[in-house]
């Protein structure tokens, strides 16, 4: 029994630190059918590094979201992220992209073709500045529906916008907006586009090294 004691004690420490390693330090998920991720092909398995971009603290019901090491991540991060249920449903499905701007950048958009292009190469492109912690955003027709989205899904905010693009917070039009988080233009397709809050980020993408078949 004593033999036994001290056997068992060692595998369980190791099993315990294994899932603590497993459930806080890094997960794995499969890449769906269709994905802008280069490199990774579709259903190819890999590995979701959570401390990435700082440790999500256990407990959010308790005292609300908190990360240890907070760090944004690097235009062309592979990453995966929640976006927020839609319908009736609760719990958040999980999303994969890459980074392609960062808070500040400025992207570029027709709003008469709806297309997202790569720099002012149409008469008809307007700036779109991503948004930042604590950063003036100017509200105009092209951003208006962006901002009023995140404003609600994010920021809990009761918005609505016009025909006009112009922008109602409680019924009071405004016309600059500081948004509370850090957010990111995430490419999910190949030219279809989202902009993430860093707090609905899980962490970055590596793939799975394969195995080397026996000589």
């Amino acid at each position: 029994m004593k033999f036994l004691r001290k056997l068992i004690g060692p595998v369980l420490l190791a099993a315990v630190v294994l899932l603590a390693v497993r459930g806080l330090l890094v997960a794995h998920t499969q890449l769906p059918p269709y994905s802008a991720l280069p490199g990774m092909k579709p259903g190819q398995r890999v590995w979701v590094t959570l401390t990435s971009y700082g440790l999500r603290v256990p407990g959010e019901g308790l005292w609300g979201y908190h990360r240890w090491g907070y760090r944004s991540p690097a235009e062309g991060d592979a990453l995966a992220f929640t976006l927020p249920p839609e319908g009736d449903a609760t719990p958040r499905d999980t999303y994969v992209g890459v980074c392609r701007a960062l808070p500040g950048d400025t992207v570029w958009i027709d709003p008469v073709r709806q297309l997202i292009l790569p720099g002012r190469t149409s008469p008809d492109a307007q700036p779109i500045v991503i948004p930042g912690r604590q950063r003036g955003v100017t509200v105009t027709p092209a951003n208006a529906h962006l901002l009023r989205y995140i404003m609600r899904h994010y920021e809990h905010c009761r918005v609505v916008t016009d025909q006009q693009g112009a922008l109602y917070l409680d019924g009071r039009r405004i016309n600059t907006v500081h948004l509370a988080r850090d957010y990111y233009w995430i490419e999910t397709l190949p030219d279809s586009f989202v902009l993430v809050p860093h707090d609905a980020l899980i962490g970055k993408i590596v793939p799975m090294k394969r195995r080397r078949a026996a000589d």
